[in-house]
């Protein structure tokens, strides 16, 4: 497993969805009091996904859209974007203009930025943009977070979903080539759910983003959920073990994995006639769905079988 292995978007752009004003509470407590939260923000995903079409940039990174009214019933949209960088990232700034301009051009809404930073660097802090030249100057000011510069100990006993969200983010960051050290950390995470005086819901919902973010091989997680099963038996819960369900989501992807590898090889296996028997293992250990996505396609335009074992060669190194 690698780095990318770790889903940190989805989690992430669910806890912000389903949570907006403990997010906002947690990393912009400012922001969070002049809302006027008796008229609950509307999350704008058809909107968001319109100012990043129209971007001009290659990558598309902002993630959530809110429409919000402030306590003297103003309406402003706001902008929150999750950047997972391990570097420097010189177009970052540039982005957070873009797509707040943007919004502003097609909508005409006063759009406020936020930036949550989830990178390793701590000395990388971007929060303006700026060009021009003598008197005539157009800058953007957005606000950031960077998870670094949160401690452990505040992190533990703050009870704000955020908290958690944090500390799994972090602790996938440090764990990513030790996923020994990473599932003793889930299950310390997820243990520590039951003791923080949440409610069931938010105790589901956590688990889920947590179990999304810190993602494990198939024996470790079985490991962690034995622990949750038989930590639940033991105090007499019923918050988590659900596995049945988890299991179902977890047989539905594999079965896609699985409909996406046949389908290669039939497509391979019509073109060519024949497909080796190391082609059909190195396909076997391919793991990413999008990966195995993309090689269907690339299935209708290679010229030979040979061509597309280069292919892989060329571009999958394994998955641990």
């Amino acid at each position: 497993m690698t780095e990318t292995t770790a889903n940190y978007d989805e989690p992430w752009k669910a806890a912000i969805g389903e949570y907006l004003p403990s997010f906002l509470s947690f990393f912009y407590p400012e922001i969070h009091n002049s809302i006027n939260w008796k008229k609950p923000p509307v999350s704008l995903d058809k909107e968001l996904e319109q100012i990043t079409a129209s971007a001009t940039t290659e990558k598309r990174y902002a993630d959530k859209l809110f429409q919000a009214w402030l306590l003297d019933d103003q309406e402003i949209w706001i902008l929150i974007h999750i950047e997972i960088q391990s570097q420097y990232d010189r177009e970052f700034s540039q982005r957070m203009f873009i797509y707040n301009y943007r919004a502003f051009d097609l909508y005409n809404k006063p759009v406020i930025s936020l930036a949550i930073l989830g990178d390793e660097t701590p000395s990388w802090r971007p929060s303006f943009y700026e060009y021009g030249l003598e008197k005539s100057w157009m800058r953007l000011d957005f606000s950031i977070v960077k998870l670094l510069d949160y401690e452990w100990e505040e992190l533990s006993a703050n009870n704000n979903v955020f908290a958690m969200m944090v500390m799994a983010h972090l602790k996938t960051k440090s764990t990513t080539s030790n996923l020994t050290e990473r599932e003793r950390w889930k299950w310390e995470l997820v243990r520590s759910l039951y003791e923080r005086g949440l409610s069931k819901l938010d105790i589901i919902n956590l688990f889920k983003f947590i179990d999304k973010m810190m993602t494990l091989p198939p024996e470790l997680q079985q490991n962690l959920e034995s622990k949750i099963n038989q930590y639940e038996e033991e105090q007499k819960m019923e918050f988590l073990s659900t596995m049945e369900e988890r299991a179902m989501e977890r047989g539905e992807q594999i079965g896609a994995k699985e409909n996406c590898r046949q389908n290669i090889l039939d497509l391979l296996q019509m073109r060519f006639l024949s497909v080796p028997d190391t082609l059909v293992e190195t396909l076997n250990n391919i793991e990413d769905l999008a990966r195995l996505k993309q090689l269907l396609l690339e299935t209708f335009s290679v010229n030979s079988v040979a061509e597309f074992e280069e292919l892989i060669s060329d571009n999958y190194s394994g998955e641990n």
